[in-house]
């Protein structure tokens, strides 16, 4: 939102609830997503329908986590997609805006592979959607930062350390011998295989843990015509990319689980 108001944009929030978003100039309530009909809920409002609209950005998404990406069942994967993906593609077809947004991350990561779950394949599909459409749809990907829902995904793997010492105990072990708290553990964990895994793309800038004013610079770039499909966030390091990274068999070996029909939708 920031990013938009940085441009002088008008800003349409919706929301579950019956409160106004702070920051947006119209907020539509009710809007329920677990439900089929959200998206007609939101068209069928004029403040959405009665202009152009240049941008959707969407930022929900739900799905499996606590766990490793090799637990995926495809059960768990058509509801996520249901809840993080599909909205945002009718929004796309109905309204026809320049581009539709949406946020990914870094899912080649070993230490999100072990607790993303199902939700990794909800990513990989959106990306992989991206590059399919890149005139119509675009991929934010941003590095770990401090949000609750990456405070909920921690809490819920380390309640999987805590109660099942088979989960992946090469890590809880290492845990331990830290003599940190498991949060801790886990965010200087993931920094570091950022860090490691990316450097390439600093150009010899130092590395940070990403922050909201670096989404801010890659909304910014999405706004004023980025063309490329996916944009990049990692900290300070920003750039850009035209086709699907490189995965780890571990997910490349499951991309069954993702049906074949949310591809053909758009």
């Amino acid at each position: 939102m920031a990013a938009a108001k940085k441009l002088g944009a008008e800003i349409i929030a919706t929301t579950s609830r019956a409160t106004d978003i702070a920051g947006a100039d119209h907020t539509i309530y009710g809007i329920d997503l677990e439900q089929s009909d959200a998206v007609d809920k939101m068209l069928a409002d004029t403040t959405l329908t009665a202009k152009p609209v240049d941008f959707v950005v969407y930022i929900p998404a739900r799905g499996a986590v606590g766990m490793d990406v090799t637990e995926s069942t495809a059960e768990m994967v058509k509801p996520s997609l249901e809840y993080s993906v599909i909205p945002y593609l009718k929004l796309a077809k109905a309204l026809k805006p320049k581009r539709t947004i949406a946020l990914s991350g870094f899912m080649a990561l070993p230490a999100l592979t072990k607790i993303y779950g199902a939700m990794t394949f909800t990513k990989v599909a959106m990306e992989q959607l991206a590059i399919n459409h890149p005139d119509k749809l675009q991929i934010i990907r941003i590095g770990m930062f401090l949000s609750n829902s990456v405070r909920g995904i921690a809490i819920l793997a380390q309640r999987r350390f805590m109660r099942e010492a088979d989960f992946h105990p090469e890590w809880r072990a290492q845990w331990k011998a830290s003599g940190k708290k498991f949060s801790q553990f886990f965010y200087e964990l993931n920094y570091e295989q950022e860090e490691q895994m990316y450097k390439q793309y600093g150009n010899g800038v130092p590395f940070r843990p990403t922050q909201p004013e670096d989404i801010t610079t890659g909304f910014l770039m999405a706004f004023q015509g980025e063309p490329a499909p996916i944009i990049n966030v990692l900290g300070p390091w920003l750039w850009t990319e035209q086709q699907m990274p490189e995965l780890p068999e571990r997910i490349t070996s499951r991309l069954h689980l993702i049906p074949g029909e949310i591809y053909q939708m758009l």
